[in-house]
């Protein structure tokens, strides 16, 4: 038993204490019935020898003076003396009974001496008396020794009986004694030790709760609050003793979102089914003790069973991030100005040095008398004609800057197309070829903001063209493939620059992370990039290292894939 496990000890143990327990049920019962039996026995024995001198004192009174009262009492006394000895004669346990009855003929004496009573009672001869008191004293010696053998077997019985029940004690209090030591003892020291370890484990989780830098409340399946750490009241400034253990979940929720939060968490914690918020993030709202409203981002976490529900939100007041975003969003409109005024150079370079050239030409021409009407009508009209370029390029960066607050449905290949218009004069002084393959997507449709759209797309792309024209490729390839898969619209771009070194890659949306120089780049273009295809979009933007073929020549490097949904809800 003792190679067993701590918690198998018990069975043999237990098992040991209930053969114990039902032995000494046993043994008790036995020795109360034990007693009784000797009791009756000694009892009906010395009731013999009463007899005995009962039936001299009736028999005498009987044949003085005889009647149906003192008959009837001699023979009620001579059947209860004959009745007890058949009884006893059942009842020899040892050898001296069998001597004492047989051997010393009690049996055969008791016979004789109750023959003298029938006689009398059959003649009423005196003489029956007389033999019967002669006889009585014989008799009377014999029930004395009966009588005292019956109480000595009836102790030994009984002491025999009492030692086993101390043996069964002791064997009791030894097994118990074992259990102490083997599985008592060592259970208590385990859950001692279980104990200290759980209260360990609450101290080092409630301590990582309390150092959280952010908010965490949970409630339970009755929509009380059961955690709410230091972080919480630094943010919302209700303390503990206002929210744990009450139904004040409410108090940080803004008007708008209570019903909506009301309704799903009470289906939740009855049912265990999800509106779909565990194990996501979202950007809210909350309201402080002071009615001031603020930005949040929310996370949930969840265990569920039938009347033991624990919701847990994790929550970051996102004010001084949302500030944050707004500058280097500004820092990101100023440094896409300055790309875009970069664009605007090349694009009006060209048609601004063929209008001078033109006009040069046509004072010179003048000047000699060697300008024909025709001509001058072709040359301002070429002039007019670069005029209109000049007027659609500024078009093109004016949409490009134009500031939309709702979100809208546009064509995904148009907004390539202009993001084309607006960087092809700078690619084209670069020596970049731009390829195109729409695949199954022309004309897809989006719901979103298409300016942002163009943002990212000039982001990655004037990204694509500074490295190629750093690393001087020969062949300066930058390919944009449209795809349309599903429910989501794909954009990938692809540069043959040579690729992201490894350990850059994982870093490339990291705020203010660039390799540029300092008055190259901010950094902060692919992160708002990433920013604004996740939070406008829904998306997703992300970055590899792959080949791409063009005209059946393959080439290695970066490749940017933009992937987000067509339809996605205006809720952003």
């Amino acid at each position: 038993m003792f190679k067993l496990p701590l918690t198998k000890r018990y069975i043999p143990a237990v098992t040991l204490i209930a053969i114990f327990v039902i032995f000494g049920n046993i043994i008790t019962n036995k020795l109360i019935t034990s007693n009784n039996e000797y009791a009756k026995i000694i009892n009906m024995s010395g009731k013999q020898r009463m007899l005995s001198q009962r039936l001299v004192i009736l028999a005498s009174s009987f044949n003085v003076e005889p009647n149906n009262v003192n008959k009837s009492a001699f023979k009620d006394a001579l059947l209860e003396i004959e009745t007890a000895h058949k009884f006893l004669l059942t009842k020899v346990f040892t050898k001296k009974l069998e001597d004492i009855y047989f051997k010393e003929n009690l049996d055969k004496n008791l016979k004789k001496y109750l023959s003298h009573f029938y006689n009398l009672l059959e003649t009423q001869d005196r003489k029956n008396v007389y033999n019967a008191r002669n006889s009585s004293k014989d008799i009377l010696v014999q029930f004395d020794k009966a009588v005292k053998e019956y109480e000595k077997y009836a102790n030994d019985q009984l002491k025999e009986l009492n030692n086993y029940e101390f043996y069964l004690m002791l064997g009791t209090l030894f097994v118990l004694f074992l259990e102490v030591v083997f599985i008592f003892i060592p259970a208590s020291k385990k859950i001692d030790a279980h104990t200290a370890k759980l209260e360990l484990q609450e101290e080092y989780e409630e301590a990582v709760i309390e150092s959280n830098n952010t908010a965490i409340i949970a409630i339970d399946w009755t929509s009380k609050i059961t955690t709410y750490n230091k972080k919480a009241e630094d943010i919302f400034g209700w303390t503990k003793d206002e929210m744990i253990g009450k139904r004040n979940l409410f108090k940080i929720i803004p008007k708008e979102y209570k019903k909506q939060h009301g309704n799903a968490s009470q289906k939740y914690l009855e049912t265990g089914k999800s509106c779909g918020v565990i194990d996501r993030v979202f950007e809210l709202e909350g309201i402080t003790k002071d009615g001031e409203v603020f930005p949040i981002q929310i996370s949930f976490g969840s265990k569920w069973k039938p009347k033991g529900a624990i919701v847990v939100a994790s929550i970051m007041d996102m004010s001084k991030q949302k500030e944050q975003d707004a500058f280097i969003i500004q820092q990101s409109k100023m440094a896409s100005m300055g790309e875009m005024i970069g664009n605007i150079a090349h694009q009006w370079r060209q048609p601004l040095s063929a209008i001078s050239s033109t006009a040069s030409g046509i004072q010179v021409e003048k000047e000699f008398g060697i300008l024909t009407d025709d001509e001058l009508d072709e040359r301002l009209k070429g002039i007019v004609d670069k005029t209109q370029y000049l007027s659609q390029t500024i078009d093109d960066f004016r949409n490009f800057f134009k500031q939309s607050n709702e979100k809208e449905k546009f064509i995904v290949n148009d907004v390539i197309k202009n993001v084309e218009n607006i960087i092809y004069a700078a690619y084209n002084s670069s020596g970049i070829v731009l390829i195109k393959n729409y695949h199954n997507a022309v004309n897809t449709s989006c719901i979103g903001f298409a300016n942002e759209l163009s943002q990212v797309l000039i982001n990655i792309i004037n990204n694509a063209k500074d490295i190629l024209v750093e690393n001087k490729s020969i062949d300066k390839i930058v390919k944009i493939c449209l795809e349309h898969d599903g429910d989501n619209v794909i954009i990938k771009i692809h540069d043959s620059a040579g690729g992201i070194p490894i350990d850059i890659l994982p870093k490339v949306f990291d705020p203010y992370f660039t390799t540029k120089h300092q008055s190259q780049g901010t950094g902060i273009g692919l992160y708002m990039s990433s920013k604004i295809i996740h939070d406008h979009f829904d998306g997703k933007l992300s970055a590899k290292n792959g080949e791409f073929k063009v005209d059946e020549k393959e080439y290695f490097g970066a490749c940017f894939e933009i992937n987000i949904p067509t339809g996605i809800e205006e809720n952003s």
